[in-house]
């Protein structure tokens, strides 16, 4: 080797042996990419048989839903932190949608199949395994103008549920936009402001944003200003803008660009309060105002009977405040009491209010368990083909109330929170808290009255067929109808005690005693003024002979007549009588409802690592919701009668080294026994009636105005489900 090679080798040497011990300090000092990950195994066994998906229930048309399955995610999480200044974070996530392990990896399939139950495999997204991008956003702190700037996604959850509330859609981070904060005076001042690129999926009049999408947003600014350590007040603003490629009767002229025309605008502000006296008292104010605006070509005018939209058509303005007082153990006995008062306009609009995953009220509500109008928990179902899908058990977690009718409980499983629409509601909530020791115990006493109680729509010269109000499911059966805010009839009010416990026995490591004890009591007269009946008196007669189209009309040409028909003759044994009452009377389609639950259960640590509880819960519902004369609209089962439900649920929950088990299993049970009225004769089912609707051939029943068919006999239910999860982190 040469004397030159042997210098080189030496210098080499000594550079690196200098360089070596920087590197560490060069490395902490450059970028970093962390990587984790989330692997989620779901498997639901029921005896619906349904495998539509992994999912219990959707209303979406053409997605699936089941009780049955085995599916994995995976979610690979990454973070890199390029500087002190800009951080960067995204998600790869796969979908159970219909990733069955029995699809085999996906391959196969039938594309010319309905894309449910993972038929079309290899050849469609929602059973092929795939993998989407997530969550991606870059976060800067530059440390002057504002405090951080998130740019891209985001479930902007840090707003206000009245007005821009935690957006989720499957995932918590679909949503995507531009989120600016800052503070002021040692952050006595803080404020949020955003772009939010407006979701096309639900975020317009018939869930869409219309054909011209790409600058749809909505605007979002709030402030915060701690005046003192008693004293906050804030303020909150959210302008949404869906607008459409103006017309060539508008705008023909395309070399100077192209004009676009309002599609949808909503806009709401509110000011909010809270003040603190000294560790006793909490007061919190807030009111907001709504206005909203569909245009009439570009979306729907008005809507029927039934009518599915996140917001009503036209013009809207209204308001909605709320005040919240917490007297926070003011007698040092461990009892608190947390008072509520609201108002919820039957008018107040806000597109981007939170649609599930917030609860903006104290009241417990209606119970998931009687989730829709039919006694199954089906709806529509006196037709034929509309079995129930999240299933007679209904939903088993707590139920919580939205300020919008565009509330989501798609793509959930029975185990999960509820959701339902508090649209229009009105009242007080007295909600006392006690603990003593080892006994924990909280009540509620609700009066809830509606901002929409009126009769036809409170329009009487306008046909109540041609309403602004999407009405979904209408209002009948045992429950709310999660989505249902809008009847064209009502005169309801609502009572609801509740009393829930929990005592920890003192024996080996404690037994978690828990119970509740639940009571509604609500009236609806629906139409209460005879000028709304639909037929003159006396257009039918009471021996069952005959009717007359005397037709009432509340206007010039406007008629309940065109929902309420009269009834046709029927026979049956050689006897005649009518195929329905007749509406005759004011209390026709009056609702009483009461009701109560009885809740008793028990949990224990079984080990250090494993969590198991027994509940039992009776529902009891006695109902009158209408004869046949109102008939649920024509359009669902009628509930009127005596439900007795019965629910045993099993849970469990077991931590192995950084793996999570659970374990949610149901067995309802109960039965219904109709009770429909008298005033009309009741007809029996012959085979192809058996078919179609699942009764016995012979049993008795009757069809109602649209030739759909309610049974008269008494139903039985047994429906057994579960959900078992695997979750591990890595």
């Amino acid at each position: 080797m040469s004397k030159k090679s042997l210098l080189r080798g030496a210098l080499a040497l000594t550079a690196t042996a200098t360089l070596l011990p920087a590197l560490p300090a060069l490395a902490q000092d450059g970028p970093r990419l962390q990587i984790g990950g989330t692997t989620y195994t779901k498997w639901l066994w029921g005896n619906l048989r349904d495998q539509g998906a992994l999912y219990n229930f959707t209303t979406i048309p053409g997605e699936g839903y089941g009780d049955n399955g085995q599916g994995t995610e995976l979610e690979l999480l990454l973070n890199a932190r390029l500087s002190s200044q800009v951080e960067i974070r995204g998600r790869i996530h796969s979908r159970f949608s219909q990733n069955f392990w029995t699809n085999f990896g996906g391959f196969g399939g039938d594309p010319n199949k309905p894309c449910v139950n993972g038929d079309c495999g290899e050849f469609d997204p929602r059973s092929n395994q795939y993998i989407k991008l997530r969550g991606m956003a870059v976060t800067l702190t530059p440390g002057y103008l504002v405090d951080s700037a998130t740019i891209g996604a985001n479930d902007f959850g840090q707003f206000d549920p009245f007005v821009i509330g935690r957006i989720r859609y499957i995932d918590r981070d679909n949503a995507h936009g531009i989120l600016l904060q800052g503070s002021g005076f040692d952050r006595k001042i803080t404020w949020d402001a955003t772009r939010i690129s407006l979701p096309r999926l639900w975020a317009g009049p018939s869930f869409s944003t219309g054909l011209f999408h790409a600058s749809d947003a909505a605007y979002g600014f709030q402030t915060k200003w701690s005046l003192s350590e008693a004293l906050d007040v804030g303020g909150i603003f959210n302008y949404v803008n869906d607008a459409e490629i103006a017309p060539p009767s508008v705008d023909n002229n395309i070399d100077d660009g192209r004009d676009l025309t309002p599609r949808f605008r909503n806009g709401v502000g509110g000011v909010k309060a809270n003040l603190r006296v000294g560790d006793a008292l909490d007061v919190r104010g807030a009111l907001y105002h709504s206005y909203a605006n569909a245009d009439p070509v570009l979306s729907p005018a008005n809507f029927g009977l039934n009518g599915f939209s996140p917001v009503p058509a036209g013009r809207r303005e209204d308001q909605t405040y709320q005040v919240n007082v917490t007297l926070n153990d003011p007698l040092d006995i461990g009892l608190s009491v947390n008072l509520q008062g609201f108002s919820i306009g039957a008018d107040y609009v806000a597109i981007m209010a939170a649609r599930r995953e917030s609860d903006v009220l104290l009241t417990e509500g209606h119970d998931g368990s009687f989730a829709f109008p039919d006694p199954s928990n089906s709806s529509f179902g006196v037709y034929k083909g509309n079995p129930t899908k999240i299933g007679y058990g209904g939903w088993t977690g707590e139920t919580q109330q939205l300020a919008t009718i565009n509330v989501d409980n798609d793509f959930t499983d029975f185990d999960e929170p509820f959701a339902e629409t508090a649209i229009g509601w009105k009242g007080f909530t007295v909600n006392p808290v006690y603990s003593n020791g080892a006994l924990d115990l909280t009540g509620e006493y609700s009066f809830i009255t509606y901002n929409t109680n009126w009769q036809a729509y409170d329009d009487d010269q306008t046909s109540y067929l041609k309403t602004p109000y999407p009405t979904a499911e209408l209002d009948p059966g045992v429950g709310h109808n999660f989505r249902t805010a809008y009847q064209p009839f009502q005169d309801k009010r609502t009572h609801i005690a509740v009393v829930r416990g929990k005592y920890v026995v003192d024996v080996a490591k404690g037994i978690d005693v828990f119970g509740k004890v639940k009571f509604i009591h609500e009236t609806d007269k629906r139409i209460n003024e005879a000028r709304f009946l639909p037929y003159q008196a006396g257009a039918c007669s009471e021996d069952g002979l005959g009717c007359q189209d005397l037709r009432n009309e509340y206007a010039p040409g406007l008629s309940t007549a065109d929902t309420f028909g009269n009834p046709g003759i029927v026979e049956v044994n050689g006897q005649r009588g009518y195929q329905w009452k007749p509406f005759t009377s004011l209390k026709d389609d009056d609702r009483l409802l009461r009701y109560s639950t009885f809740t008793l259960g028990a949990g224990y640590q079984l080990t250090d690592d494993l969590y198991a509880s027994l509940s039992y819960t009776k529902y009891l519902a006695d109902l009158f919701d209408g004869n046949t004369a109102f008939q649920a609209y024509s359009q669902h089962q009628m509930a009127s009668g005596f439900h007795n439900k019965n629910s045993i649920l099993v849970k469990a929950k077991y931590i192995l080294a950084g793996v999570e088990f659970g374990l949610e299993g149901q067995y309802a049970f109960g039965t219904f026994e109709p009770d429909f009225g008298d005033g009309f004769l009741p007809t029996v089912a012959d085979a192809q009636t058996a078919a179609d609707h699942n009764v016995a051939v012979g049993s008795l029943g009757f069809r109602n105005r649209n030739g759909g068919w309610n049974s008269l006999e008494t139903r039985d239910f047994q429906h057994y489900r579960m959900k078992a999860f695997m979750k591990a982190q890595f």
